[in-house]
């Protein structure tokens, strides 16, 4: 099964990932004269990974100081939020409503049976539809017959629906007679 093609944020996530999981997770500050070091130690041992020069601004100096163990905690607590979101997504969907199906489009069905040739006759015959049996001609009367202005209303006026419906299963025992 192929997979979309992830986005340019999901591609960076796997990045930042990938960075993190490559990464020591042991890190540590230390002071090299004066100076305050980014540490990171490992079985090989410490290694020096950054210094903050003399001068920078504190609130950069915490930012980068702190940004491994800021980073490792923000994708934990990442992925502990997508569980429990997919967890309450499940739960929803077992508490929702089953989907019911797409509502009948009676306007087009309409317009298709004002086409057909045995419907003209059905009106010609059972409501006094005159010649020419045109699709003007009959979609007007089916209008007047259902009292209704437009067939759109069909699909938004529930008893203009039944008419229709009544309509149609008089047409369909009039056609079984014939």
């Amino acid at each position: 099964m192929s997979h979309p093609e992830p986005s340019p944020q999901q591609k960076r996530m796997d990045a930042i990932r990938n960075r993190v999981a490559l990464a020591t997770s042991d890190w540590g500050i230390q002071s090299d004269g004066g100076k305050i070091c980014l540490t990171a130690a490992s079985k090989e041992g410490n290694f020096l990974v950054a210094t903050i020069a003399d001068g920078a601004p504190i609130g950069d100096s915490e930012m980068v100081l702190n940004a491994p163990y800021d980073l490792i905690w923000l994708l934990r607590t990442y992925d502990a939020l997508a569980v429990r979101y997919r967890a309450l997504v499940a739960e929803l969907r077992r508490y929702a409503p089953p989907q019911r199906e797409k509502p009948k489009d009676y306007a087009a069905e309409c317009a298709m049976k004002c086409a057909e040739p045995a419907f003209k006759k059905f009106l010609e015959e059972c409501h006094g539809l005159t010649r020419p049996l045109t699709d003007d001609r009959v979609a007007t009367k089916v209008r007047s017959i259902l009292a209704i202005g437009s067939r759109a209303e069909l699909n938004d006026d529930f008893a203009a629906a039944a008419r229709w419906q009544d309509l149609r299963s008089a047409f369909d025992a009039w056609r079984r007679q014939g």
